[in-house]
């Protein structure tokens, strides 16, 4: 599906800041083929596609996270999402956790910030809280969850929750293993996909009963976070589409 009424841009002013078709002007067998399951799976639950969407980076162009980098990042996001969840009224609670975890550098700088805020605003509250989303996919990738739940359903965060819990403070970072870099692109592809179908019907003034915008965004976060996309910080990941 192509739209005339976008703005056109030359990609050329985008190269470096946005994903453009000139960061991979030969697409490679892979990366043409998982582009295309993509579609064809997005094409199965009846949502729209955009054929020019640039391909996602090859496996050369990437630089798979360690697996301690994953658990490291999944327990600082997961400990933020517990705050917001608890409207930052049980402090002492998430100080525990912190301590229990070991994750006071486990946080990046706007993590650090809000977790060590008594009072942050209502908004803050509801952004971290979103993130479990993102816990949901580290999961994954670490191979704690097989699947991942559909694009308009929100993670069991009690069950995410449990197996952090479960697993312990020690194992889960010390015995953490990844899931191979392809599975990692081929889930960044579709999910980047999905969120440009989200913001689609959006911008239509249309709803899907089989998206979430919010669900999508946060995933299409972690994802990119994983393949390490425009080598961006946790803080500065951008979801562009």
């Amino acid at each position: 599906m192509n739209r005339e009424d976008y703005p056109t841009v030359d990609e050329s002013t985008l190269q470096g800041v946005v994903r453009t078709n000139l960061d991979s002007p030969e697409p490679t067998k892979a990366q043409l083929d998982r582009k295309a399951r993509s579609i064809a799976l997005i094409r199965q639950m009846g949502l729209p596609y955009m054929d020019n969407l640039p391909v996602v980076e090859d496996e050369r162009q990437t630089t798979p996270r360690l697996p301690e980098q994953v658990a490291k990042r999944c327990i600082a996001v997961a400990l933020c999402a517990v705050k917001g969840e608890t409207q930052g009224n049980d402090e002492a609670l998430i100080s525990n956790l912190v301590k229990m975890y070991g994750a006071q550098s486990f946080f990046s700088p706007e993590e650090a910030v809000f977790i060590d805020n008594p009072s942050p605003e209502p908004q803050q509250l509801i952004d971290f809280c979103w993130r479990y989303e993102c816990v949901h996919v580290f999961l994954w990738a670490l191979g704690h969850i097989d699947e991942l739940k559909p694009p308009n359903i929100i993670c069991d965060v009690p069950h995410d929750v449990g197996i952090i819990r479960d697993t312990g403070p020690d194992d889960f970072v010390e015995k953490a293993r990844s899931r191979d870099q392809a599975e990692i692109l081929d889930m960044a592809d579709l999910y980047y996909r999905l969120h440009w179908a989200a913001i689609e019907l959006r911008l239509q003034g249309k709803k899907s009963e089989i998206i979430d915008e919010g669900i999508v965004r946060e995933r299409h976060r972690a994802l990119n976070w994983l393949i390490g996309y425009m080598g961006q910080k946790w803080d500065d990941v951008s979801t562009d589409t």
